[in-house]
Order: structure tokens, then C-alpha cells, then sequence
């Protein structure tokens, strides 16, 4: 019986050696031709991978040449007339831009940015570009002054959004936002600078200042002051809110600010024509007049001490 189980084994080997010799030389020629192409695939990928960083290695050599490199020091700028040389310098050597950049940094334009936009004049980056070899287009939006702040001996500057800004790097005075002043007899503590400053005094000069600049109403009657110390005061007295003071020292009592909200206040355009109403008997110049009050529907006001004896003389 063992006899006989291995001349079984014998007889299938037999029949199955012809597929066995198959394979195997198939198999042999498979590997003659896989070979060559493994070996060519491996020499291509060493290939690739030299050039991958020879290309790497000879643009980090090329872009770090100095035609590619650009120094904030030498920025130079087109500033509004009304902005120092003091600006203009310092802006150059900010503290937290690098002294050199080069042209293909990943986020050298988000750098730029980002340290500019904390400088106090500057209210916002409107565009960055490059431009290659070595510059770039910087445009930036500067904060326009308003108006300059007076309490007691203390002089401040503002822009049209209340923020405080540095003095330093504005011309004073100015005409674009010196005269007419806003001045109070007290006012808030002012905010570090760069930050809005919170008082309602201040607010309602300044919107009120934007309307007499877009009237020209400042310098049709030489206003030079707009006194805001009784804003928001929630006084019976009768006194005026917010007083312009003329050239000719002449007081036109202009009332309560819009943001006072109070009711029954005539607008700042009602007002206006109240004004140019009894400028049609005094002129524009209101020399005569010691106030103007236009608060009413009807104005009202009253002439220099001595004023008509003069005249009748």
C-alpha cells in the first residue's frame, strides 16, 4: 500500500511537471525583462531627486542675490503736504520690520502689512504689491486730522473719528483742520494715542465740525472756536450747549448737538438758515453783534454796548 501511494505521488508530478516547467520559464523571462525596468525606474528616481534639489538648492542661491533684496530704510514715501518729514523717517524704521526682506519671502507683504498697520497715523493698508526685482507699491490710508483739542493749556489733535493723534507728525497749524478749534473748559482723560477718545464733548465738535466744513460755513463767518464745556450738561439755565466763537469774538449760540438727542432742537440745517438770515442784515462778518442765538424758530440777538449810539454819531 505504501507502494502504491507513492506511485501516486510519482504519477501526479509527472502529470503536472509540464505546468511546473511553464511557470518557471515564464517566470524567468519576466524577471529578464522586470529587471532592467526596476533598475532603469530606480537610476530615473535618483534623477529626479538630484534635480529636485539641485533646482531647490540653485533658486534659494539665486533669490538670495542682493538685486532680489529690499531694505525698509530706503522706502520712500508721497505724503499729504500736512504730514511732517518726521513721519515719513520714522515709518522707515519701525521695530518690528526686519532690516532686509527678500522678494520671494512667502509673507513678506502679510509682514508689512502687519507692522504698519499698527503705526497711529496710518488707518489702514489699502495695497501691497511687488514689484520685481526689488520694490514694492505700497499704498496706504492715513488718518486725516480734524481738529485741534484745547483745554486750559492742553493742546490735542483729532481726526474725524475721535482717535488722538500724535502732533508730531502734523504741520500746525494748518488750514484743512486749524481753525476753528474745539475747546472745553473740562473734558475726559484723553485715551492713549491711536485710540478713540470717549468724550461727548469732543464728539459733538466733531460732527458738528464736519457740517460747517461741508457748508464752508467756517470760513463764511471766521469761525475760530467751537466751545462744546456745556454738551450733554442736562442744564436748565438756558444756556447754549455748544458756542462758536467768530474772529470778531461775537458768540453765535448754536444749541444742543445732534447726539444729545433732546427734543424739539432745530437741525444743524435749520440753524444755518438762521444764520444767514440775520447775516442779510449784519453781514457775514457779525462785527456788530455782541451774540447771535439760533436756536429758535425765530433768531434772535443782541448788538455791542453802545453800538447804535455810534452809529447814530
Amino acid at each position: 500500500m505504501y507502494k502504491s501511494r507513492i506511485k501516486n505521488i510519482n504519477y501526479n508530478t509527472t502529470r503536472f511537471k509540464p505546468f511546473f516547467d511553464f511557470f518557471s520559464t515564464k517566470s524567468a523571462e519576466y524577471k529578464k525583462k522586470l529587471y532592467p525596468f526596476l533598475i532603469g525606474l530606480l537610476i530615473l528616481a535618483c534623477i529626479t531627486i538630484s534635480s529636485i534639489w539641485g533646482i531647490k538648492n540653485l533658486w534659494y542661491s539665486l533669490t538670495n542675490l542682493n538685486i532680489f533684496k529690499l531694505s525698509p530704510s530706503t522706502f520712500s514715501f508721497n505724503t499729504p503736504t500736512w504730514v511732517t518729514d518726521r513721519f515719513s523717517n520714522d515709518i522707515k524704521y519701525v521695530s518690528s520690520l526686519n532690516q532686509c526682506y527678500s522678494m520671494y519671502e512667502y509673507n513678506l507683504t502679510q509682514a508689512i502689512a502687519a507692522a504698519y498697520s499698527k503705526i497711529t497715523p496710518i488707518n489702514k493698508i489699502d495695497a501691497i504689491k511687488r514689484v520685481y526685482p526689488n520694490k514694492l507699491n505700497i499704498k496706504l490710508i492715513l488718518r486725516t486730522p480734524a481738529a485741534l483739542v484745547k483745554c486750559g493749556n492742553n493742546v490735542y489733535l483729532v481726526d474725524y473719528d475721535c482717535v488722538l493723534l500724535p502732533k508730531e507728525y502734523y504741520k500746525l497749524p494748518n488750514n484743512e483742520y486749524d481753525p476753528p478749534c474745539i475747546q472745553s473748559n473740562k473734558l475726559t482723560r484723553p485715551p492713549l494715542l491711536g485710540n478713540t477718545w470717549n468724550d461727548n464733548g469732543i464728539k459733538a465738535g466733531v460732527e458738528l465740525l464736519k457740517f460747517l466744513r461741508a457748508n464752508n460755513v467756517h470760513n463764511i463767518f471766521k469761525i475760530l472756536a467751537i466751545d462744546v464745556s456745556n454738551v450733554c450738561k442736562k442744564r436748565n439755565t438756558g444756556k447754549s450747549d455748544i458756542i462758536l466763537w467768530t474772529e470778531n469774538n461775537t458768540q453765535i449760540r448754536w444749541g444742543c448737538s445732534s447726539l444729545c438727542n433732546e427734543p424739539n432742537e432745530l437741525s444743524d440745517e435749520e440753524k444755518l438758515q438762521n444764520l444767514l438770515s440775520i447775516a442779510k442784515s449784519e453781514g457775514t462778518n457779525l462785527k456788530r453783534m455782541d451774540y447771535v442765538d439760533v436756536r429758535w424758530k425765530k433768531p434772535v440777538g443782541k448788538q455791542w454796548a453802545g453800538i447804535k449810539k455810534t452809529l447814530a454819531e
